[in-house]
């Protein structure tokens, strides 16, 4: 649904963002981008360490964040998480639904518990957390990303969970921006398009790794612009999935003010029936 983008942007400067899973990797990448930029984070991750990592990383850039360090495969910790944003945050623009869990397995191999922990990270805790903060949008506007992967495209092998959670994740979004066809709320996906650091690979892990392997990994800060420019949006653009890299490069080359105006040529999805916006 792509329409009136002229009067559907806004900003993040001094309003608040949350996002999930900003502990390491694509997570961290977007909150540092976002921090410079002037947005108030709430971040939040299970793994505490690396979460304060991050939050020192956006405070020494002059960045404003809060902590919250939850297991998003809790209801309970979840629920907790939403009240906290509602109660502590003057105005909710961007839910960026990052948070993400992978364990490669056959299905030979694959256990119940390991299958129930990463669909509810994947993919419950996003609609749920988006279903509690959604109301905190309604009025003044504002936008969902949900961060898909090729695997919500493409099947590969020995990840069964994390495939199906991302084909969810699809899904969700697809069918969230039709219920929200008119208003001021755009909910997008994005897939990171660039080789970055897997999502189940912790700093102490990568330390262990050989230096060659975590060396071909690009810093996942270079894909802020293209969350920047989606946490803008305001319900003229959504039911879409974007290519993080190919949507930051447009952005490097022609700007964002045209780059709002292409996005549906940019976008590797759209809904069928708005192709020409």
């Amino acid at each position: 649904m792509i329409s009136s983008l002229q009067n559907s942007m806004g900003g993040v400067e001094d309003l608040d963002v949350l996002i999930t899973g900003a502990s390491r990797g694509l997570g961290r990448g977007i909150a540092c981008f976002l921090g410079q930029a002037g947005a108030r984070l709430w971040i939040a991750s299970e793994v505490e360490s690396e979460l304060e990592t991050t939050a020192t990383m956006i405070r020494d850039k002059g960045g404003l964040v809060k902590v919250r360090v939850t297991d998003l495969s809790s209801r309970s910790q979840r629920s907790e998480l939403a009240k906290e944003v509602k109660a502590g945050s003057d105005r909710l623009v961007a839910i960026i639904n990052n948070a993400a869990v992978l364990k490669r397995q056959s299905l030979a191999d694959i256990q119940e518990d390991s299958w129930e922990e990463t669909l509810k990270v994947n993919l419950t805790a996003p609609v749920f957390l988006t279903r509690d903060l959604i109301s905190e949008l309604s009025d003044r506007g504002g936008s969902i990303i949900n961060v898909s992967s090729q695997a919500g495209v493409l099947g590969f092998a020995n990840q069964s969970a994390y495939c199906a959670s991302k084909f969810g994740i699809e899904a969700f979004t697809r069918s969230l921006a039709l219920e929200l066809v008119g208003s001021k709320i755009s909910v997008n996906s994005v897939t990171p398009g660039l080789k970055i650091k897997p999502t189940s690979i912790t700093e102490k892990d990568r330390s262990m790794l050989d230096p060659n392997i975590s060396q071909a990994w690009a810093d996942p800060v270079r894909l802020g612009p293209a969350f920047h420019l989606l946490a803008r949006l305001r319900g003229g653009v959504s039911g879409c999935r974007f290519n993080a890299f190919t949507l930051a490069e447009y952005i490097a080359e022609y700007g964002s003010e045209l780059t709002v105006k292409e996005l549906h040529k940019v976008a590797e999805y759209v809904l069928p029936g708005d192709e020409n916006g």
